[in-house]
């Protein structure tokens, strides 16, 4: 045999080699993509969009419920900020006029004032209960109005206008008095109707939401603890019905919120001898501050599509075309790639990680001096899964820089724990859902805003964050914004909503 001939059988050899496993491996990625489709196919078929249950409600009963809700906007309970004492005349009228329009109500229910303004209410059961207490919240207080927005009110913020087309306008109808009121209305009727809860439920309605809750929801959770009551779950203001906010998704999506992020603000700062701009040494202290901020932003805290997000984009996939499903339905394997997509959307990406803002820079007195002093502020956002504490320690070991110091500014403010979303109350919630909008998605999350409800953490089994209430785009911008406003029909929903839960949960 010639040596060519040598060499080509070989050749044909080893390639058969190389072939046969690169066969096997084809034929192997065919599988995987054949199973990858039927993964699809059974676990996210596609389904047509879901739209709400049409509202069912007494049109007069309505409008009289907006007149006491408008009632209820009239009362200017504004908090400024913590060195500016609440209203007295406010508040107080305020919840005087809660017993004047909830008669039925009051009888029914035990009522306690707290730090002088705040309000706890206790629904006794009608008979000895083995269930835990549940708790319905809200808050009082709104923000105050700027008088440079007054002009882009259609109606005076404070005023408790109705028009023409069913639309009560003002401050709090959104944030938070439409809730309080809401669940008074639904208290009131199911009171008037003889109803009695088989456990205790508590109405817990603070007044300094809006300044962080010290002395209203935190006292009322440290009066429960005392008193031994340990809640089986707890439900506030958070998030709500999205329409029309999600990309690619046509149904109206029920977000449940499992928790809420933290937040901590640090100071990086910077001093120096100064001197005259003409011989600058190669840093300032201005530099220095501005570095160790930017370095902040520079390193982000690591983007994670956990099991929270993983769950809610499960239940939106059904609506998305078929590559998104296939991506969602097999996580398993495109993680990775689903993250680095979804991180593209910074609204999306706050729920992935601990944000971090470097919002605010001072330094400097005139531009021909060395500044003496700089300062970097930087604000962070606390994922569930992260400290105050494992935050600062990042800060100062990314900063890494003995003339730089690094100090919370305030002790800042832990994430809440996060929720059972298998638990008694999630459940409840989701029921009162479905019977009142309809069998539309719903989906645990968690909010990015603080509330009141991370007060009640050690005293319920679960702390749900739900408003009853269909929000789209122009929706968000109301809250603490402009114009802020509710229809007839949207309040009469939340009423409905709310008198469901409560006879469900304590039937």
């Amino acid at each position: 045999m010639s040596n060519d001939q040598s060499e080509a059988e070989e050749l044909r050899a080893s390639t058969s080699l190389v072939f046969v496993p690169l066969k096997i491996l084809g034929l192997g990625l065919v599988a995987l993509a054949i199973f990858m489709v039927a993964n699809t196919q059974a676990k996210l078929p596609a389904d047509d969009a879901k739209h709400l249950n049409p509202a069912e409600y007494d049109v007069a009963g309505a409008m009289q419920m907006a007149e006491r809700l408008a009632g209820a906007v009239r009362f200017e309970t504004v908090s400024y900020n913590l060195d500016r004492a609440p209203d007295d005349t406010a508040f107080k009228g305020f919840q005087d006029y809660l017993v004047d329009t909830y008669p039925a109500a009051h009888t029914v229910l035990e009522r306690e004032v707290v730090s002088d303004y705040s309000l706890m209410y206790r629904w006794p059961a009608a008979h000895d209960a083995d269930k835990k207490p549940i708790a319905l919240t809200a808050h009082m207080d709104v923000v105050p109005v700027p008088e440079t927005g007054l002009k882009d009110w259609p109606q005076p913020p404070f005023a408790g206008v109705i028009d023409d087309d069913g639309v009560l306008w003002g401050r709090g109808t959104l944030d938070d008095k439409g809730i309080l009121i809401s669940i008074m209305e639904a208290v009131e009727r199911l009171a008037e109707s003889g109803f009695q809860p088989d456990r205790d439920i508590y109405l817990m309605f603070g007044h300094d939401e809006e300044l962080g809750g010290d002395r209203g929801a935190a006292v009322m959770a440290k009066m429960l603890a005392d008193r031994g009551v340990q809640l089986a779950w707890l439900m506030d203001e958070g998030s709500a019905i999205a329409a029309g906010v999600i990309p690619g998704v046509e149904s109206p999506v029920a977000l449940i919120s499992l928790g809420e992020k933290g937040s901590v603000t640090l100071k990086f700062s910077a001093t120096d001898d100064g001197g005259h701009s003409s011989a600058p040494k190669p840093y300032t202290a201005a530099s220095l501050a501005a570095k160790a901020g930017s370095a902040q932003m520079e390193h982000q805290f690591p983007l994670v599509l956990d099991e929270h997000l993983e769950a809610f984009l499960m239940a939106v996939a059904p609506e998305q075309p078929f590559l998104n499903r296939f991506m969602i339905a097999n996580l398993w394997a495109t993680r990775g790639l689903m993250a680095e997509e979804l991180a593209k959307s910074p609204t999306v990406a706050a729920f992935m990680h601990t944000t971090t803002a470097f919002t605010m820079m001072k330094s400097g007195v005139k531009t021909n001096i060395l500044p003496q002093y700089g300062e970097a502020v930087v604000n962070y956002r606390i994922h569930p899964r992260d400290t105050v504490a494992g935050v600062f320690a990042r800060a100062q070991e990314i900063t890494a820089n003995d003339r730089v110091t690094v100090e919370k500014m305030g002790e800042g403010r832990e994430a809440s724990s996060l929720s059972d979303p298998e638990g008694e109350g999630y459940h409840a919630i989701t029921a009162a859902i479905k019977a009142e909008f309809g069998d539309i998605p719903i989906a645990p999350t968690f909010t990015v805003q603080g509330t009141d409800a991370r007060h009640y953490d050690g005293v319920a089994d679960g702390v749900y964050r739900f408003m009853p209430l269909v929000v789209g785009p122009d929706t968000l911008k109301q809250i603490h914004g402009t114009a802020e406003h509710i229809t007839i029909e949207a309040l009469a929903r939340q009423v409905s909503f709310f008198e469901v839960l409560i006879r469900r949960a304590a039937k």
